[in-house]
């Protein structure tokens, strides 16, 4: 019998009561508690530094729950994130366009860009070009096309600052930019 199997018989059952107080349901804290222990199997622990075992046990498994709670928590977040609603561009255009004096200060604003602004941001998002087909369109190379589309939605901003909707759809679409 290895020390592993003396310290699951003598410790598991602490453990298992550790991870229960830690929220966990009963059939989690057994499956928790037998991977901790093949967690140790697995390692080389130099068993005859170990003075106090129960304590060094005890600490590694605390341990070992702090870091799944770490790991649950942010798969957590990343979950929140992925539910948090965004609309789409198409449902902010059609937003955009219920009110007409809106559409009517985002063209003033868009007349106001500089032409190379224009066209790219005009065949990026109206005409739906991908970079790579605006660049052979063009002529003008993929940075230039992304310095455009970027510069073009940065005065858009500027001009529409006040309209938090405009705001919105900006911030959107400056989102999609390669």
């Amino acid at each position: 019998m290895t020390f592993i199997d003396t310290w699951y018989n003598n410790f598991s059952p602490k453990l298992q009561a550790i991870a229960c107080h830690f929220g966990y349901i009963k059939q989690e804290a057994e499956d928790i508690v037998q991977s901790f222990f093949l967690d140790l199997l697995q390692k080389n622990i130099a068993i005859e530094e170990i003075k106090n075992h129960e304590a060094y046990v005890v600490t590694a498994f605390k341990r070992k729950l702090i870091d799944l709670h770490r790991a649950q928590k942010r798969k957590g977040s990343i979950e929140e994130i992925e539910s948090f609603y965004i609309p789409s561009a198409q449902e902010i255009i059609e937003e955009l366009e219920r009110n007409q004096e809106l559409v009517s200060r985002i063209a003033q604003a868009y007349k106001k860009l500089p032409a190379r602004f224009r066209r790219v941001i005009y065949m990026k998002y109206y005409q739906g070009y991908s970079t790579e087909k605006i660049v052979t369109q063009t002529g003008l190379s993929p940075q230039t096309v992304y310095n455009n589309l970027s510069k073009g939605i940065q005065h858009l901003r500027q001009h529409l600052r006040n309209e938090p909707l405009v705001s919105k759809l900006a911030s959107f679409l400056f989102s999609f930019l390669p």
